[in-house]
């Protein structure tokens, strides 16, 4: 029997746009912060090395809390879940903007994180409950990922412009009528994306694994490693938790046995890897070697945006056409190629033609793998386990993208140090030292290439 062909309605437009604005506000407050630390540290007294807690409190926990969110929404309703993380993530927002002190934004920017925690997962699970498997999801998915994909330049972009207009407290104040807006539109979400209720809940698992990714993020966040250790040893026994001992787990390990999950979550993490520490480090050559601006620095990352947007929308078309595995190998070399030059720079070297050519090259081919990666992710997944599937793929970003910049970073560092124990001048010590972390991003990328044909092999797209 032939499958009725979806109907969209407006209710469902307007669903989808909530989500996506949903996702938006979620994932721009990862980056709009960056371009205002200065501000922040002289106006609330923030010393040097205290400053990064303005980033790492808003990571630790959103990257920590994000399997216990999903597992929430599975339990007592992802439309309930998402409503209640855009309100406290509102609340929290204007505590933020209204901070008198370095302790009170801190402590804002960490419930914010927990808030963030309970929307991310929530967006997808939505999305797969919402528009059923094919070219409907798939369209989906393309929206959502452009909005994803917009995030992170859209934040440095508005920060630039909030930072040198009305103030650094308007990145923060910014949510709270998007927020607000969010709540209305968010009741058109249909009753039937509710999960189904229930009294039983693994607090041992939700503690274990909590705590453990927690551990994790902030210890290579911070280079301490016995922290790293921890993580994984309580992560080590949250496994063993759930496939011995709870009664309900957090995590149907079940899952696992789906090839395409497996896959795409590691693809996730290797990518997050490559374009956490990419970012990080383009942005500091920009800004410390060629001398550009927060807002000319957000600025000259509009073109990579709209190239990974365009791509991202191609995504599915071509994998309707082709196996998965070829879309998702193509756009992770293309990805690779596109870093390459970026090993050969120097002080001399053009904006345009070194630096936002490159990356334009590179996004069109992590545009490519967006909505494939998702798709393969959650295709498989029942209704009553999209919240935790969705959950899983955001903290394999968290956790490869905390892993990049730490390996990155370092890289970048240890070679810089080696090159001014030299006599190299520092603008060139620092392009030597970013040049190699670039090559290793490119390397990442085509160890995604790999990945997508070891765990794709012979499979047709979901959405086909």
């Amino acid at each position: 029997m032939k499958t009725p062909e979806f109907v969209w309605t407006r209710r469902h437009v307007v669903a989808l746009l909530a989500l996506c604005t949903a996702q938006v506000l979620d994932a721009v407050d990862s980056t709009v912060v960056n371009v205002a630390l200065p501000a922040i540290q002289d106006d609330l007294a923030f010393t040097a090395a205290d400053l990064s807690w303005v980033v790492n409190a808003y990571m630790v926990p959103f990257g920590g809390f994000l399997l216990l969110g999903g597992r929430l929404g599975d339990l007592l309703g992802h439309r309930r879940v998402l409503l209640g993380g855009i309100a406290l993530f509102t609340g929290t927002s204007l505590a933020a903007g209204l901070a008198q002190g370095a302790g009170m934004l801190v402590a804002a920017r960490a419930v914010q994180g927990l808030a963030a925690a309970l929307i991310a997962p929530m967006t997808l699970a939505l999305i797969s409950q919402i528009f059923p498997d094919g070219r409907a999801r798939a369209r989906a998915l393309a929206l959502w990922g452009t909005a994803t994909v917009v995030s992170g330049a859209l934040g440095l972009v508005a920060g630039g412009l909030l930072v040198d207009g009305p103030g650094w407290r308007w990145i923060f104040f910014i949510n709270v009528p998007v927020g607000a807006l969010l709540l209305v539109a968010g009741r058109v979400l249909p009753g039937r994306a509710e999960g189904r209720r229930s009294t039983e809940f693994d607090f041992v698992g939700a503690a274990t694994a909590t705590v453990g990714v927690g551990l994790l993020i902030y210890g290579v966040l911070r280079a301490q490693w016995w922290l790293v250790l921890v993580g994984v040893a309580l992560l080590g026994y949250f496994a063993v938790h759930e496939a011995a001992v709870a009664k309900r787990p957090l995590v149907d390990f079940g899952l696992f046995r789906d090839r395409a999950l497996v896959g795409a979550n590691l693809i996730q993490m290797v990518r997050a890897s490559a374009l956490f520490g990419l970012f990080y480090l383009a942005t500091l050559f920009m800004q410390d070697v060629l001398g550009l601006s927060a807002l000319a620095t957000g600025l000259a990352y509009v073109p990579l945006t709209l190239v990974m947007v365009a791509a991202s929308w191609l995504g599915p078309g071509l994998t309707r056409r082709l196996h998965v595995r070829t879309v998702l190998a193509s756009g992770a070399l293309l990805a690779a190629a596109g870093l390459l030059p970026l090993a050969w720079i120097s002080p001399d070297t053009g904006l345009l033609m070194g630096v936002i050519v490159p990356l334009v090259v590179f996004g069109a081919g992590l545009g490519l793998i967006v909505v494939p990666l998702t798709n393969a992710a959650l295709s498989g997944v029942s209704p009553s386990a999209a919240g935790v599937a969705a959950a899983l793929l955001n903290v394999s970003a968290q956790l490869g993208g905390a892993f990049g910049l730490a390996v990155l970073a370092t890289a970048a560092a240890a070679r810089t140090g080696d090159r001014l124990r030299e006599g190299t001048p520092m603008d060139l010590a620092l392009t030597d030292g970013y040049g190699s972390a670039f090559v290793v991003s490119a390397f990442l990328m085509a160890l995604c290439a790999v990945l997508a044909i070891t765990f794709f092999h012979g499979r047709k797209d979901a959405a086909a």
